[in-house]
């Protein structure tokens, strides 16, 4: 730190942050926005199993690529993790590291699970169209459909199919049969819509 950011700190009250820190934040804050996506946002993208698995090797990796670096970084004096971390003891510090390395093997991994594969199938995605069973049922999370239709087969956790109360009513009890139509990858598909082969009525098909 220069003697212009020892000035800038006693005027301010906290230590300016770096360079490497603002980079950091920003990738973290990248990271985040990203993991939001399939979640919160685009629920319509079932990765494939294999590259389910993949993608957590790929994570597990990455994620210690990132510790090794910023271990050397810490080392060096180039970075410093925040300023609650020094008060805490061993043990806090044992159950906040393997807090924040679950959260952000969490994070990669949706990143690179769903979200990165997710924009690829969009753009480059074969256009498909397949048979399925399909079958109603009502959400029950906080951020679920009330409403929904369940693929069979379709066993990927932030996959929702959202219908109208009025068509969920209206739809026998048991599976049906139903097209289809997606957007197939290596890395999975993109359910874009979903037709009813039975009579149903008008909006209970996507």
């Amino acid at each position: 730190m220069s003697p212009l950011d020892d000035i800038h700190a006693n005027r301010t009250g906290k230590p300016k942050m770096s360079r490497r820190q603002k980079w950091l934040a920003c990738a973290f804050l990248l990271a985040m926005l990203g993991a939001v996506v399939p979640v919160m946002v685009n629920r319509s993208f079932v990765p494939s199993a294999s590259w389910q698995a993949r993608a957590l090797y790929l994570s597990i990796a990455l994620l210690a690529i990132s510790g090794v670096l910023l271990r050397n970084w810490h080392r060096r004096g180039l970075w410093q993790p925040g300023p609650p971390w020094p008060a805490y003891g061993p043990v806090r510090r044992g159950m906040m590291l393997l807090l924040c390395l679950g959260f952000m093997l969490f994070i990669f991994w949706l990143n690179l699970a769903a979200t990165l594969p997710m924009a690829y199938t969009a753009v480059l995605g074969k256009r498909e169209v397949r048979e399925a069973m399909v079958e109603a049922k009502r959400g029950s999370g906080r951020r679920s459909c009330a409403h929904q239709l369940k693929v069979q087969g379709v066993n990927y956790l932030f996959f929702e199919f959202c219908i109208d109360a009025d068509d969920y009513d209206a739809l026998p009890s048991g599976p049906l049969p139903a097209r289809l139509l997606v957007r197939q990858s290596y890395f999975g598909e993109l359910i874009g819509s979903l037709h009813l082969s039975v009579p149903a009525p008008p909006g209970a098909a996507g």
